[in-house]
């Protein structure tokens, strides 16, 4: 567009202007070249403070030996460092080498913390998972969801755990990568990551950004004791920590609340980057404020008790429903549950198959219907943007799930909360105002034999054309 307008006789000094320009403070090249010679002095000070915690038999002033590169980045697993130093090392053509210079520390390190972007993070750490092949098989597919789940929890300051529900979604995530085949290469990676798992580097890039600006060493990253997920307790729920770190690599940030307070004094720091933002689209840490509105298992699975618990929460909702055939479903709601007969759900609305294949099913909303009382519609909840071609119907019995139109067991349904805590505040409170308006019902008796003419019990009466002048105004009797 503007193109075109840098040519001619104004060339010249259009070309002087922006050479002006990139030595001015605040610029974008400006500010380039000082992060970048930040990011050399945060890599020299790091490999200096390796150096002095190296193993004894290290006699190469400003080398480092593999054992001691691998010690400090090998993470919950033991095995992300060796991958990370063969990668750093490959980038000089030396993989084999039992020794890292300072020089090549720092350059490849510098290569990393220039990475602000996703796709260029993908291709790296893709190749880091290869180990030195131009394709990813099964089992390297499988220690890079493992290794990225540790390496997030570490960026979110969570206590490393895992689970058997944990390894069942991350074989999941597996057989749904890699489909039929035992071999995977880049592209059909990129291609199915956008759509299924676009953030699934985000925590593993974030905790190496962290070590290598030397922020924390892992050593000295404070880690919470348990997941602060309200009422949350592993094996006991559908949810597990290893599906909310694969739900936190794909929902939209909607569903990751930040409390206003805490957004406003981040957005107002002058030192945030675009790396920083980029972070903080899949946190970890950003869904521990979800909270438990309704469990089956403790609540009872009956759509009385599921609307109990449910309405009047007007925010971002995950629902999880597992049902006969090892599958697990998720419906990520950018709206709250509402009963009716339209369609509900924005554009942040998904549809994830969890197990046996993690997939994202369908995005965009409207998505689900729920209806109660319209005998025109089939009463029960909806899952599909087609009403002709729904993927899951829950009848209003809550007996069964029909999955493609195939009648499958239900076994569990839960719904956790994903808005802000003043969401779930005002649900308390209207649940408080319906509980005092039903008491006060309840105790409210109708005196038919006394001012019946000024009672509005008659007035509806009269305007539902049912005849009120009886015995209780003529004195009669039945």
């Amino acid at each position: 567009m503007g193109n075109h307008s840098s040519h001619g006789h104004n060339g010249h000094s259009q070309r002087k202007g922006s050479e002006s320009s990139m030595d001015t403070p605040g610029s974008s090249a400006f500010s380039g070249r000082t992060g970048s010679k930040k990011n050399s002095a945060c890599l020299i000070k790091l490999f200096q403070k390796l150096e002095l915690t190296a193993d004894e038999n290290n006699h190469h002033p400003g080398e480092l030996t593999r054992t001691t590169f691998e010690n400090a980045f090998h993470g919950p697993l033991h095995t992300f460092g060796k991958l990370l130093y063969k990668q750093m090392c490959s980038f000089h053509g030396t993989s084999d080498r039992e020794r890292i210079t300072k020089e090549q520390f720092v350059k490849s390190g510098k290569e990393l913390l220039k990475m602000f972007d996703e796709p260029s993070q993908h291709k790296y750490y893709f190749k880091l998972f290869c180990d030195g092949k131009d394709y990813l098989n099964k089992e390297d597919g499988l220690q890079m969801v493992n290794v990225s789940y540790c390496l997030t929890l570490g960026s979110s300051s969570i206590k490393y755990t895992k689970s058997v529900n944990d390894d069942k979604v991350f074989e999941s995530i597996v057989h749904g990568m890699f489909g039929p085949h035992e071999e995977l290469c880049y592209d059909d990676f990129k291609k199915w990551t956008n759509h299924n798992l676009p953030h699934i580097y985000c925590g593993v890039h974030n905790w190496v950004y962290t070590i290598l600006t030397g922020s924390k060493m892992p050593s000295e990253q404070e880690t919470a004791p348990v997941p602060e997920l309200e009422k949350f307790e592993q094996d006991k729920h559908c949810m597990s920590m290893g599906m909310v770190w694969a739900l936190s690599a794909v929902i939209p940030a909607s569903y990751t609340h930040i409390d206003q307070k805490e957004e406003q004094s981040e957005f107002k720091n002058p030192l945030l980057t675009s790396f920083n933002l980029l972070m903080k689209i899949a946190r970890l840490s950003r869904c521990q404020s979800w909270t438990s509105l309704y469990n089956s298992s403790e609540h009872g699975l009956s759509l009385n008790r599921f609307t109990n618990h449910v309405i009047s929460y007007h925010g971002p909702t995950i629902t999880l429903l597992s049902f006969e055939g090892r599958n697990i479903y998720c419906i990520a709601q950018d709206t709250g549950w509402r009963e009716g007969t339209h369609r509900f759900g924005g554009e942040d609305t998904m549809l994830l198959q969890i197990t046996p294949v993690f997939r994202v099913v369908q995005a965009g909303g409207p998505m689900v219907l729920w209806n109660e009382y319209s005998r025109d519609i089939r009463q029960g909840i909806h899952i599909g943007k087609d009403p002709k071609s729904l993927i899951i119907v829950i009848p209003s019995d809550f007996d069964k799930v029909e999955h493609y139109g195939v009648n499958c067991a239900i076994n569990k349904l839960e719904v956790w909360g994903c808005g802000s805590t003043a969401t779930k505040d005002k649900q308390n409170e209207q649940k408080q105002w319906e509980k005092k308006e039903t008491e006060k019902h309840k105790q409210r008796k109708l005196k038919l034999e006394q001012d019946w003419d000024e009672n509005p019990d008659k007035q509806i009466l009269n305007w539902g054309g049912i005849k009120t002048e009886h015995q209780y105004s003529q004195g009669g009797n039945f």
